[in-house]
């Protein structure tokens, strides 16, 4: 029977590495940002809205007969993608609709990536900057509200891809499911890839594999070119890891950090950024 291995979390904080590191694990295929999130909530959409369910006399049954359907679905898609031990699975969603998962599929194993919001900031304003042949759709000359850094620090904050990955991984936090996942932060696994790896391998219950942290093989291949988040979807990883250097007050000023910590204290204070 396969095991599953979800990796979520926000933006710009390590998840294509996380997931290029465990699929440099002979067990492990996948790892690529995935659909099957979007199957799972389309089937949920239709669970809810259609008629054929709502007049069912039998809730507790049609409820069962659902919750199978979807964990047939997902594990006949990790059949197909991959015939390795464990399939692993890349979406940010995940953290956001655990609860769901959780209900169909108990055992599958969660990782969360975060990362210092203002380093968070700091790459985004850096894609951006070095593609300057390539608009951004919200740079509006008319609306005005994309043109300085400050501006555009506050709509990575609120749009996608990090704004709502934001307030689902506060979500997580509120309702507690977060505590049921495995959180990793970007800077320890830069840092120490080898502490943080020993970790997620306890977590997942597999034995850890040893690798050249020197000299990760980019497994998984995306097409950024037709991403929804244009410049700021990068899923190139490098070869040696290296921990990652904080140049946000220099990039952004010293002013616009201050505001993105003082903005989300639940997160500086819940995982211990300082």
């Amino acid at each position: 029977m396969k095991k599953f291995v979800f990796v979520s979390g926000l933006p710009r904080a390590m998840t294509t590495l996380m997931c290029n590191v465990l699929a440099n694990n002979p067990r492990i295929g996948g790892g690529e940002t995935s659909p099957l999130l979007e199957y799972a909530y389309a089937a949920r959409a239709n669970f809810s809205q259609t008629p054929e369910v709502k007049s069912a006399l039998t809730k507790e049954q049609m409820t069962d007969a659902f919750l199978a359907y979807c964990a047939g679905g997902v594990k006949a898609y990790a059949e197909q993608m991959t015939d390795k031990p464990i399939y692993l699975d890349k979406s940010r969603g995940w953290v956001h609709y655990a609860d769901f998962l959780w209900r169909f599929m108990p055992e599958v194993k969660i990782i969360v990536m975060v990362r210092d919001l203002r380093a968070i900031c700091s790459s985004m304003e850096k894609k951006y900057r070095a593609n300057p042949e390539i608009m951004d759709s919200r740079e509006n000359p008319q609306q005005q509200d994309f043109i300085t850094i400050e501006q555009r620090v506050n709509h990575f904050l609120n749009d996608p891809p990090l704004g709502v990955a934001l307030k689902r991984l506060y979500n997580a936090y509120q309702t507690k499911t977060l505590l049921k996942m495995h959180v990793v932060k970007a800077e320890d696994f830069t840092s120490n890839p080898e502490k943080i790896m020993r970790g997620v391998y306890d977590f997942i219950e597999e034995p850890y594999c040893e690798l050249d942290y020197s000299n990760i093989k980019q497994v998984t291949i995306e097409n950024d070119r037709i991403s929804d988040f244009g410049v700021y979807g990068d899923h190139t990883i490098r070869p040696k890891i290296e921990p990652l250097k904080k140049d946000y007050n220099e990039l952004l000023g010293a002013n616009i950090t201050s505001q993105i910590k003082l903005g989300n204290a639940w997160f500086y204070d819940n995982f211990k950024y300082y």
